[in-house]
């Protein structure tokens, strides 16, 4: 079995396992907790909020992109448990993204969100811009409509 086939069939065994054992599925996390801002079909606001759809697994091809999508505050912050957020992100990779996965792709686990997470992002637009830069250095190019503004120039408030 080639990797990536191995990467979908863990990714689908963790989804099945969140439902037996009675957490929400992924699809139902992102829509109370994600949907809001990244829309539907993970399109996003234009100049606001980044679109996930299409472009999300960009960032797992190069170093720091990975760790990216876990820091940014929308999820750092999240009131999920790890485990969901592991949950969600693998969905939204497997189900927007799926054409853009790299091949080596290892599904999210808990014990990387709780690796990553308490690290949130201050300097976020710089981040992404470092890391777009990197993407387009190995000839993948982020659409304008990705590119988020003010939204993600601040962080959420700590209480």
């Amino acid at each position: 079995m080639n990797p990536r086939a191995i990467a979908v069939l863990v990714a689908a065994l963790s989804i099945a396992s969140a439902a037996l054992a009675g957490g929400s599925p992924p699809a139902e996390l992102y829509t109370l907790n994600c949907w809001g801002c990244h829309k539907p079909r993970a399109e996003g606001i234009p100049g606001t909020v980044p679109r996930l759809a299409d472009s999300m697994a960009d960032f797992l091809k190069v170093p720091g992109g990975r760790e990216y999508l876990v820091e940014v505050p929308g999820v750092a912050a999240s009131t999920l448990s790890d485990a969901e957020v592991a949950q969600v992100l693998n969905w939204l990779l497997f189900t927007f993204n799926k054409a853009e996965m790299p091949s080596d792709f290892k599904p999210y686990t808990a014990a990387e969100i709780a690796k990553y997470r308490p690290h949130q992002l201050i300097r976020i637009i710089e981040t992404r811009e470092a890391l777009v830069k990197r993407l387009k250095a190995k000839g993948i190019v982020v659409p304008d409509d990705q590119v988020a503004g003010e939204a993600l120039a601040t962080p959420p408030a700590q209480h």
